[in-house]
């Protein structure tokens, strides 16, 4: 299983774990964007608002767009992943999301996957398991050798207790 790690959704944070790939996920109907794809959208100068406004991205559920960063990000790709309607998000959606989005990721050759938390953060459902689950499915290909995920401390140790309670070790 890759390594697990955990940073803050704080653009320094960000700047200082790179990686290969950064995913980023909004809702449809999320305006304005959100938590790390508001603070990537803000560092890319209002490119990921811009695809909504005008069209080019939906945030539909399944919808994947990969956009090369430059240099504005320590990832040199980013995967903008849409999240389908907020009202009809499950987490049965989110993991499904999740697998098409790690699946892109080790097509694209990638070894170290930066990404939140599918949405899994704002469902009512227990974040110790449902996050535990997510931990999981991403951590399947022996091709990712790290991922990292972007949560609040709060949230971080919630997925760290689910980790400990439910008997699975990231490492």
């Amino acid at each position: 299983m890759a390594t697990l790690e955990f940073i803050l959704p704080e653009l320094r944070a960000l700047d200082d774990a790179p990686g290969d790939v950064l995913v980023v996920a909004a809702f449809a109907d999320e305006r304005p964007l959100e938590g790390v794809s508001g603070l990537v959208d803000w560092r890319l100068c209002g490119a990921l608002s811009r695809w909504r406004l005008g069209g080019f991205s939906t945030g539909d559920l399944g919808e994947q767009v990969l956009y090369p960063t430059g240099r504005r990000l320590s990832h040199p790709r980013l995967l903008f992943v849409g999240l389908g309607r907020r009202d009809d998000y499950r987490p049965d959606r989110a993991f499904a999301v999740a697998r098409a989005t790690r699946d892109a990721v080790v097509r694209l050759g990638a070894e170290r996957l930066t990404t939140g938390l599918f949405g899994l953060d704002r469902l009512p459902s227990p974040l110790e398991r449902t996050a535990l689950k997510l931990v999981e499915l991403l951590g399947e290909p022996p091709s990712l050798s790290r991922i990292t995920i972007v949560a609040d401390l709060a949230t971080q140790g919630k997925i760290k207790d689910g980790i400990h309670i439910f008997g699975t070790s990231p490492d």
